[in-house]
């Protein structure tokens, strides 16, 4: 039979299994499931009848074109009948020959899609039509892989024997480096087509949690009167919860974290490990994101005319709090910009100028007032937490669960 056909394992099993004059088998890598009837038939056959070629690289099997288990069980036998397999670094085609049927087809890297003869992932359709089935292989073909005992002066692919120390090393390297489990690999690709995880933040514009630490030599005098420390934290709010910056209707702390939050619930779900959108939500969300950074922007501007003021209010009043203690133990560093008989109005200056430095400057507040949105894609660490999948489900209940 030939024309395009899905070449399964099991139809390679079939076919090196019912060999009587030669197998030719040429692939990246191997698996197991082919390796023990590939073994079998150079067992069966004159070993000079059985020719294989691979790619010896760990990569082959990092992307799932074969594993070492299946090298390793060719190469015992290839030993034991004193054969060497042929080494071919880079081939991404398979070619198997089994007396006078060919098979020529693409090699399935498993760490993306199942191969022909596997169930497909639910969002992944497996590749049926993977090659083609010949009656005789083409002279060149058969020349370049010297398929004959004729034909092996001709050869030109796996000219060179699989070093056994390339083997060796090839194993240590997935022993230390594995590949990752295939069907959790291919499944990352599934949710990557259809959801991202985003972080998104407003940042600086919480002003009503804006502090500021009470400068030390400040402190050490609040700390000395059990009265005024009970009023005054170490930390202090700079901006009152009723302040017009915070509530105002129209513009303020409460309108921008209210347009995040309705951003929010319209895109953005929750799960186990951050927040996940729907990417066919994504043009619609960073539209709507653009309307928060501008609404953001009014906001810094509102705020810098009116931020310092603040600061300085909350300066005098807390400054005409602490002026009596400090008038009763001026700071030691103080003495020598004031003299030991201070003026009230010069020590309350130089408070007001020492609380002014803590709360730092309004402008550098205000350039940390931004929108920030980040895109990140599902993790193969994120697939292995129990639990993602149904989650996932349960908010985009069209996308099949993973197994």
């Amino acid at each position: 039979m030939t024309g395009i056909q899905s070449i399964t394992t099991q139809s390679l099993i079939d076919a090196i299994e019912a060999a009587e004059r030669r197998v030719v088998f040429v692939a990246p890598g191997i698996w197991p499931e082919l390796a023990r009837p590939l073994a079998e038939a150079w067992e069966r056959l004159d070993p000079e009848q059985v020719s294989v070629i691979l790619d010896i690289d760990a990569e082959v099997c990092r992307f799932g074109y074969g594993s070492i288990e299946g090298l390793q069980q060719v190469k015992e036998t290839a030993n034991r009948l004193n054969q060497a397999i042929g080494h071919e670094a880079g081939i991404r085609i398979c070619i198997v020959i089994t007396d006078e049927q060919t098979f020529i087809f693409s090699p399935t890297p498993r760490l993306i899609e199942s191969s022909p003869d596997s169930p497909s992932i639910p969002g992944i359709a497996s590749a049926r039509a993977n090659g083609i089935v010949l009656t005789t292989a083409p002279a060149t073909i058969e020349r370049d892989l010297g398929a004959t005992p004729e034909q092996l002066s001709e050869k030109t692919i796996g000219m060179k024997a699989a070093d056994p120390a390339k083997i060796e090393a090839m194993a240590k390297d997935l022993k230390l480096n594995p590949p990752k489990t295939f069907d959790i690999a291919r499944a990352v690709n599934v949710y990557n087509a259809a959801i991202q995880f985003v972080e998104f933040e407003v940042a600086g514009c919480r002003l009503s949690s804006h502090k500021a630490k009470l400068p030390p030599e400040l402190l050490k005098i609040a700390r000395n009167n059990p009265d005024l420390d009970k009023k005054i934290d170490k930390s202090l709010y700079l901006i009152k919860d009723d302040d017009d910056l915070i509530n105002n209707n129209d513009l303020s702390e409460k309108t921008v974290f209210a347009e995040r939050k309705r951003i929010e619930e319209i895109f953005l779900v929750h799960v186990k490990g951050g927040t996940v959108i729907d990417r066919k939500q994504k043009e619609a969300f960073i539209r709507q994101v653009r309307g928060l950074e501008e609404l953001v922007k009014q906001f810094a501007n509102r705020v810098s005319k009116t931020l310092n003021k603040h600061y300085l209010s909350t300066a005098d009043e807390l400054a005409t709090e602490l002026l009596p203690n400090v008038m009763n133990d001026i700071p030691e560093g103080w003495v020598r910009k004031l003299g030991t008989c201070p003026k009230e109005m010069e020590v309350k200056f130089l408070i007001k100028e020492s609380l002014m430095r803590s709360f730092g400057n309004p402008e550098l507040r205000i350039k940390t007032m931004k929108v920030s949105h980040v895109f990140k894609d599902v993790t193969y660490e994120m697939l292995k937490e129990p639990g993602f999948a149904h989650k996932i489900t349960e908010h985009f209940p069209n996308l099949k669960p993973m197994e």
